[in-house]
């Protein structure tokens, strides 16, 4: 549960400011309770796992002064973040002060585990993350960054311009490793040395995850930032021939709604993965909205703009412009969040290797008990014959529908406005009047069979 003390601190919100974010938090979260692709599916205890993968734009150094990024820009992240039981993230900076709010503002039980940041001049110095509910997800102790050998160095023998970096979790049943990536980009072009070289890191970093795959009979998952252009593009072809599963529908993840750049992709065991759900969930119909833009053009950096000598835009389309498509996505990014839903829950196929075919046609009855003392060692203990033989045959057992495991039905959308009146409802002691009301009912029933109860008896 995510926490929002820091809205009631005079000191970091004004009031006014606390009541607009606390809009938005609202229709943000109206959002994500909404039915998948529009929402997310509402998190379970061990029945399913929601993996998110966030390129969260230059997150948070500020280089090009277009922030840094608001009090509430970071509570807007945090919502979303604890939408997914563990997310990766991409673009996070060397200053871990901003993620560390982030998680604070999570609240408890969530974590994250890091990379140190990449040096040269593809790597950015940025940071690969993954973010997790360690109540629902655990970390299993193995972690590394993946690096191409010496035969297989790119042009110039380069390395991965930002290297890939592997953890392994573990949720209920479901055991897993992440690999998360944030590939070169270079020139749009095919055929240039930059697409070339994109190709060649995903090529490599997916032919490597599915080697281990196969190897250590381990489920992989490859996600992140793959720089894909669509899903017709060679890049993306680089990422499925080496065997990659993708989920039965894509979506486009960059604010525009145009590019495929990022994936969530599988190598697994036989019968250990069942998809639920997937989508892109894009925060901007909620936060950062078009129409808010007279409300943040006061505090919209003046260096990025075209202002009059008192402070109004020279052409209003063009400020508002720079707002919608450039400056919000330094408050939160300029791609969606990706994810999908897995079942985790195996507890049927575990029972079902138990079940033996044979008992339906020739059942057996109770096995008799006994302490451990007197449970010979050489064998078990041989079942008493039945006094008569048994005419009821064993039934097989029902087993849940695989697609029905691990969901849970989104609750009804609450507008702004219900919510609104339910809070000065309650607030004008409105739960109090219905409690007295209902108590002295109640206690108005039972009198009146009291009364009913004497009546008989002197009758």
């Amino acid at each position: 549960m995510v926490w929002y003390t820091d809205l009631r601190n005079r000191r970091l919100f004004s009031e006014a400011e606390s009541d607009w974010t606390s809009r938005r938090l609202l229709e943000l979260r109206a959002q994500l309770a909404s039915p998948a692709p529009r929402g997310v599916p509402r998190r379970t205890k061990d029945s399913s796992l929601i993996i998110g993968t966030w390129n969260i734009r230059d997150f948070d150094n500020n280089k090009f002064r277009h922030g840094p990024r608001r009090r509430e820009s970071l509570h807007y992240i945090a919502e979303i973040l604890s939408a997914f039981d563990v997310c990766a993230i991409q673009e996070v900076n060397e200053d871990l002060g901003p993620l560390k709010d982030v998680i604070r503002l999570m609240g408890p039980g969530w974590d994250f585990i890091t990379t140190d940041v990449t040096t040269g001049a593809s790597g950015n110095r940025e940071r690969m993350c993954f973010v997790y509910d360690s109540r629902k997800v655990r970390f299993r102790n193995i972690v590394g960054e993946i690096v191409l050998p010496k035969h297989a160095l790119l042009p110039g023998e380069q390395q991965f311009a930002r290297t890939p970096f592997m953890v392994s979790f573990q949720a209920g049943w479901f055991k897993f490793s992440l690999c998360t990536v944030h590939i070169y980009f270079g020139e749009v072009a095919k055929g240039s040395e930059g697409y070339a070289r994109r190709v060649s890191e995903i090529e490599y970093i997916a032919k490597e995850m599915a080697s281990r795959a196969e190897r250590e009979n381990e489920n992989y998952i490859l996600l992140g930032d793959f720089n894909i252009k669509n899903p017709m593009d060679e890049t993306m072809g680089a990422l499925t021939k080496a065997g990659f599963q993708l989920p039965p529908e894509q979506y486009p993840s960059n604010l525009l709604g145009t590019h495929y750049y990022d994936q969530i992709s599988f190598r697994t065991r036989k019968n250990e993965l069942t998809f639920l759900s997937s989508g892109a969930f894009d925060w901007n119909q909620s936060i950062y909205r078009p129409d808010h833009y007279e409300h943040y053009a006061p505090i919209l950096p003046a260096r990025h703009r075209d202002l009059k000598p008192d402070g109004a835009p020279r052409d209003a389309g063009k400020d508002k412009d720079y707002y919608s498509k450039r400056w919000l996505t330094w408050q939160i990014s300029d791609h969606l969040p990706l994810w999908v839903e897995l079942a985790i829950d195996f507890s049927d196929a575990h029972l079902l290797k138990n079940v033996k075919p044979e008992f339906e046609a020739d059942n057996a009855p109770a096995q008799v008990e006994m302490t451990e003392e007197e449970t010979p060692v050489e064998a078990p203990p041989v079942p008493a014959e039945p006094v008569r033989p048994l005419k009821k045959k064993r039934r097989a057992p029902k087993v849940a529908a695989p697609e029905k495991q691990g969901t849970l039905a989104p609750t009804p959308r609450l507008s702004f406005a219900e919510g609104w009146r339910i809070f000065w409802w309650v607030a004008g002691g409105g739960a109090d009047r219905l409690r007295k009301a209902k108590a002295e009912a109640k206690k108005g029933g039972k009198a009146r069979k009291a009364s009913k109860s004497v009546a008989k008896k002197e009758g």
